[in-house]
């Protein structure tokens, strides 16, 4: 082997190594403490109120970021569950469609979620974990109609967390309304 062909070896060898390193400080994180855990290195952070996860800085007593449960599913896990990969929105996103959706919202999804939809609502205080913080995400990549209507639908069932299913309970249309009203008044508002 040539010089240059040892050090590409080299190099590669060095990679796989930090990112086994760097994938088993994040393993080690999981499963302690309140939420994943704070863990150590690379991986830090996946509980509620601490650490640094992939949501950004967190500190502890500050309004939580996201649903990191429903975001590490969707990261690791491949995406979307396949009934949910391709829907669109069939609704125009009018003032209409807005409000309908602000009421079903004010109905369904404040007690837990609060009005300004940062997780803080009086039911989902003492959840765990915590309901997810809408507003926090309706600005991110996560936020796509697929991945939305799946949350709305199947709710925490696939998680294993307290959201319930809204697929038996709002009709499609009534859902698509929820999410109008999600990206015109609470994207942003983080």
């Amino acid at each position: 082997m040539n010089k240059i062909g040892a050090v590409i070896v080299s190099g590669l060898i060095v990679s796989a190594g930090a990112l086994w390193v760097n994938s088993t400080a994040f393993s080690q994180g999981m499963g302690r403490g309140s939420g994943m855990g704070q863990g150590m290195g690379m991986g830090r952070g996946m509980g509620q109120d601490q650490g640094r996860g992939m949501m950004g800085n967190h500190q502890q007593g500050a309004g939580h970021q996201g649903n990191r449960i429903r975001h590490r599913v969707v990261r690791m896990g491949g995406g979307v569950p396949v009934p949910y990969t391709n829907v669109k929105n069939p609704l125009p996103g009018d003032d209409a469609n807005i409000k309908a959706g602000k009421a079903l919202f004010g109905e369904q999804c404040a007690s837990c979620h609060g009005l300004s939809g940062k997780g803080d609502g009086e039911a989902g205080r003492e959840l765990k974990p915590k309901p997810a913080n809408i507003a926090f995400i309706m600005d991110k990549w996560i936020a796509t109609d697929p991945f939305l209507f799946w949350s709305i639908s199947e709710g925490g069932v696939p998680l294993k967390t307290a959201m319930p299913a809204f697929k038996d309970v709002l009709s499609d249309q009534q859902r698509w309304q929820i999410i109008h009203y999600l990206r015109s008044d609470l994207a942003g508002q983080n």
